[in-house]
């Protein structure tokens, strides 16, 4: 004797049409997390990179969503061809720098002031990588890397921009890269050096014009060391050893320290026009003898003045190159 199952009511159907809907939207979301593209937790092949700090850091071997967390950072990864999906506004500033802004053609997040991240914002890019440049706070850190793992200090304030890039390049696992952009950036540099003529050697002073007055780059500054590869000097008062950063504001008395050769002034300010004619209505100043030559050339404070990579240190090869290079 057979038995026929009676069909399931409709009540039964509706029932395993949601059940079903669920268990594809679980499979869905699996295979998103597995696919490479939602952080860093989410598989895929990796490699070890040891960061700034000496600490080992595991981290995406191809990654594929990067945040970059300061101007050096972006600057590195646009020049190793990273488009970063978030990035920070500029030194002082309510946008990325205008020098790099330029090259990023991908889509993009800013999540923060340079230093000061918006973790949620972080959070939304969906990072696999993050480069976060020199943040000393710790409590940062941890937040970052509870984000994804992989948040890599990616610079020691006290070294050459070549060793924070030529790190950063292994971060992104693109050393041979790294070797021909540096590599390109020598050319350039020997290329300006041998054009100088006449100027070859002249003293130069780097100047970053702040509202409580001005103040000079030290020896070891990023713009400094780009002045150094092109063989020429700087003025004697500002060979500060151990130098780094901007140095204090000067005052109107010690405003001599800032003469030489030339002059390469810059602000961190919109208006650099506008601070340039400023320090013009300061007698002091303008009884520089570089100012009475005529040798003051206003630039970018956002290049000159911060930290950079390879199109920073272009663009200030660019500016020697088309202020002291005798015209053909």
């Amino acid at each position: 004797m057979s038995s026929t199952i009676p069909p399931p009511s409709a009540c039964a159907r509706r029932r395993i049409a949601v059940l079903a809907a669920g268990l594809l939207a679980l499979t869905l979301g699996l295979t998103a997390c597995g696919d490479g593209d939602g952080g860093a937790s989410g598989g895929g092949e990796t490699r070890t990179v040891v960061d700034a700090t000496g600490a080992k850091v595991e981290v995406p071997a191809a990654p594929k969503r990067v945040v970059a967390l300061n101007e050096t950072d972006l600057d590195s990864a646009l020049a190793l061809g990273v488009q970063p999906v978030g990035v920070t506004n500029g030194r002082f500033a309510k946008d990325v720098p205008g020098y790099l802004k330029t090259r990023l053609t991908g889509d993009y997040k800013i999540v923060g002031d340079l230093g000061t991240p918006v973790l949620e914002k972080v959070a939304q890019a969906r990072p696999d990588l993050i480069l976060a440049g020199f943040i000393a706070d710790q409590k940062v850190i941890e937040q970052l890397r509870k984000i994804t793992p992989a948040t890599v200090l990616t610079t020691k304030m006290t070294e050459d921009w070549k060793a924070t890039f030529t790190r950063t390049a292994e971060v992104l696992g693109k050393p041979a890269q790294g070797g021909t952009v540096l590599a390109g950036y020598d050319a350039r540099v020997k290329k300006v050096k041998e054009g100088l003529g006449a100027a070859a050697g002249a003293t130069v002073s780097i100047v970053r014009w702040n509202a409580t007055g001005p103040s000079y780059m030290l020896k070891d500054h990023f713009s400094s060391l780009v002045i150094r590869d092109l063989g020429l000097n700087r003025p004697a008062g500002q060979l500060t050893p151990a130098g780094f950063s901007p140095s204090d504001a000067l005052s109107l008395e010690n405003l001599t320290t800032l003469d030489g050769d030339w002059m390469f002034l810059g602000t961190l300010n919109p208006d650099s026009d506008a601070a340039l004619a400023e320090a013009r209505k300061i007698p002091a100043f303008t009884d520089l003898g570089v100012v009475r030559a005529g040798h003051v050339v206003n630039v970018d404070g956002a290049i000159w003045t911060s930290r950079g990579g390879p199109a920073a240190a272009g663009s200030v090869l660019g500016d020697v190159e088309k202020a002291l290079a005798p015209r053909r």
